[in-house]
C-alpha cells in the first residue's frame, strides 16, 4: 500500500512538472512583401515579425538600386497610417538585417515592407499591412 502512494505521489509529480515546465506561447508571426516596380523582381523587400522573441528581419529581395525598409506599428497602434519606428536595409540585395525588441506576451504588431532611398528619406512600394502578436 505505502508503495502504491510512493508511485502515485510520482507520477503526479512528474505529470505537474510536463504540464507547468514550459510557459505558454500564443504569439504570431507575419510577413509582409514590398511591390517591386523593377521586372524580373516579383518583390523589391520581404519583411517579417517572429513572435518568438521578439524578431523584426528585414530582408532586400531585389537588386533594384533601392533599400528595403519595413514600418513597425506596436499597439496601441497609430492612427491615419502611423508607426512607432523604422527599419532600414542598405546592405544589397540577399541581405537581412535583424532587430530584437521586447513585447509583454499579447501586444498587437503590425508591420509593412517596402523600398526607398535612406539619405533621401524617399519611399514607397508599400506591401500590405500584416499584423501578428507578440
Amino acid at each position: 500500500m505505502r508503495l502504491a502512494r510512493v508511485f502515485g505521489a510520482a507520477v503526479t509529480t512528474a505529470a505537474l512538472i510536463l504540464v507547468s515546465g514550459s510557459p505558454a506561447h500564443a504569439g504570431t508571426s507575419v510577413s509582409s512583401w514590398g511591390t517591386s516596380m523593377k521586372s524580373g523582381c516579383s518583390t523589391s523587400s520581404h519583411g517579417k515579425f517572429e513572435d518568438y522573441g521578439e524578431w523584426f528581419r528585414l530582408t532586400d529581395t531585389c537588386a533594384d538600386g533601392w533599400s528595403a525598409v519595413m514600418r513597425v506599428d506596436v499597439a496601441p497602434y497609430q492612427s491615419n497610417n502611423g508607426y512607432d519606428f523604422v527599419i532600414w536595409n542598405s546592405n544589397g540585395n540577399g541581405t537581412t538585417v535583424s532587430v530584437n525588441k521586447s513585447y509583454a506576451e499579447g501586444t498587437g504588431v503590425c508591420i509593412q515592407a517596402g523600398s526607398g532611398e535612406r539619405s533621401s528619406g524617399e519611399w514607397g512600394s508599400w506591401g500590405y499591412w500584416t499584423c501578428g502578436v507578440a
